[in-house]
């Protein structure tokens, strides 16, 4: 059994391109958000195009050894950053701030994302994001900002007993709460749309 498992790793740690279709994106990772009346969509009728995510996790190795150890050894819990990506495209598409998220294609908007920090912690865990977004039309950035978000377990049996577990999850959580702050900045923004 190890030995196939051992082998299924070795064989997606040499995937070096996965289709996002055959990314898992965890119910503990999509944030929680309420979508916006059509009048107040910030972007309305605008595509963001969701670039790679870089940073802690954007290398395959490192998050695949994250995820197998992840439940067995405290601290090495990692969320891959192709999962993070898909989890923001998700997110952002039904919070429906944008008419349309995209992974590529020509757009005005690209939205930039680099993992600085994952830190799992006890039975919590905390996740930092410097997010940028980007107008392709005045090639700048019109809004950047580090993100960091927090989610812990109370202590109970479940927790104690399975420690590694409870921090993945908590680091998925945490992932979850950090795309809705970003969401929350992104729809506080001026309304670009209207300026045009």
């Amino acid at each position: 059994m190890r030995f196939a498992v051992l082998l299924i790793a070795l064989m997606v740690a040499g995937c070096a391109d996965v289709p996002p279709q055959m990314i898992y994106v965890p119910a503990d990772m999509l944030p929680k958000v309420a979508k916006p009346s059509q009048n107040q969509a910030r972007f309305a009728g605008q595509t963001l195009v969701v670039a790679p995510v870089t940073g802690v996790g954007a290398s395959s190795a490192q998050a695949l050894s994250g995820a197998l150890l992840g439940a067995s050894v405290l601290g090495t819990s990692v969320i891959w950053a192709k999962t993070f990506r898909e989890a923001l495209i998700e997110g952002l598409q039904d919070a429906a701030l944008f008419g349309n998220v995209s992974r590529a294609g020509t757009s005005r908007y690209v939205l930039q994302a680099e993992i600085l920090q994952q830190a799992p912690a006890g039975y919590g865990a905390t996740i930092t994001v410097r997010y940028a977004l980007n107008d392709t039309q005045s090639d700048r950035d019109i809004w950047s900002e580090d993100i960091a978000a927090t989610y812990s377990f109370s202590l109970n049996p479940a927790t104690f007993l399975a420690p590694g577990n409870t921090q993945y999850r908590a680091l998925m959580r945490a992932c979850g709460k950090n795309i809705e702050s970003l969401i929350a900045k992104l729809a506080a923004l001026p309304n670009v749309a209207a300026a045009q």
